[in-house]
């Protein structure tokens, strides 16, 4: 005992010698609030039965989305069909007979919120029929600091009130249908450009002077951040959010899926995001 424990201990000061204090990735352990509580024990049962073969399996994305949507692998030993995965906010992606629906920045416009919920309810339905179970919408922001960004017309306005409540009610209206909506992006994904380094570099552009080497990052101080761009999710996590896409920009330097005080403190801190 006295052996493992040192073992432990020695592990624990290699950690902290290689990641400074502050920069591990720490997220909160929770039992579920609320509701919520169910859908935990539920998780905690099946994932503890699972071999780790299979937890890599359940959780690793196939599929480019281009042509045939994402899936996650079946799990035939415990009758786990897998999860099927698809866009968008406007509609079922690369399907037939599917509708295009309003742009959601144009759902703004009206002010209506039975209109924005039912117009969600309807598409996560249609996703359910098509045999999505997590729908990639909605989206919220950009702000529109750069009008060539590339995914204004996908969110709803540069007011995070009206922000807030619109995305609040598509969440619940997807999730009502019978998909799970999945928030994107989190958070100050301002622009397409640049967003990747390999779509930049790859695409062998003519006369480019670039050579991407990392992805840009989207700076803003502690104000910024929650007044105008984390307002929304607040909505959308009290109405039921299950889960979320971080973006593909840096925050503040520091790449937005690996961003410790972002996805922890605040994401699941802050909000109680259960998802």
């Amino acid at each position: 005992m006295a052996y493992a424990a040192t073992c432990i201990a020695l592990l624990a000061v290699r950690a902290l010698a290689q990641y400074p204090e502050g920069s591990l990735y720490s997220p909160p352990i929770s039992s579920g609030y609320g509701n919520w509580s169910v859908a935990y024990a539920k998780a905690h049962a099946f994932v503890c039965n699972l071999t780790i073969t299979e937890k890599v399996n359940l959780t690793t994305q196939t599929g480019t989305g281009a042509s045939y949507g994402y899936s996650l692998g079946i799990i035939p030993r415990v009758g786990f069909r897998g999860l099927a995965l698809d866009d968008s906010p406007t509609g079922v992606r690369s399907t037939d007979y599917s509708s295009a629906f309003t742009a959601p920045l144009n759902m703004a416009m009206t002010w209506d919120r039975d209109l924005i919920y039912a117009q969600a309810y309807a598409n996560g339905a249609e996703h359910k029929a098509k045999g999505v179970n997590i729908a990639y919408s909605p989206v919220v922001g950009p702000l529109g600091r750069s009008p060539e960004s590339g995914r204004i017309w996908e969110g709803y306005s540069p007011d995070p009130y009206l922000s807030g409540v619109s995305f609040g009610l598509t969440v619940a209206g997807m999730n009502a249908a019978g998909t799970i909506a999945v928030g994107k992006h989190f958070v100050l994904y301002e622009q397409e450009h640049f967003r990747q380094v390999r779509e930049w570099n790859d695409w062998h552009l003519p006369n480019a002077t670039f050579n991407t080497t990392e992805p840009y990052s989207s700076n803003a101080d502690d104000r910024t951040l929650h007044e105008l761009y984390l307002w929304p999710w607040y909505d959308a996590v009290h109405d039921g959010m299950a889960s979320v896409m971080c973006s593909y920009n840096q925050l503040n330097n520091t790449q937005a899926c690996q961003n410790n005080h972002l996805l922890n403190d605040i994401l699941k801190g802050e909000m109680g995001f259960q998802g």
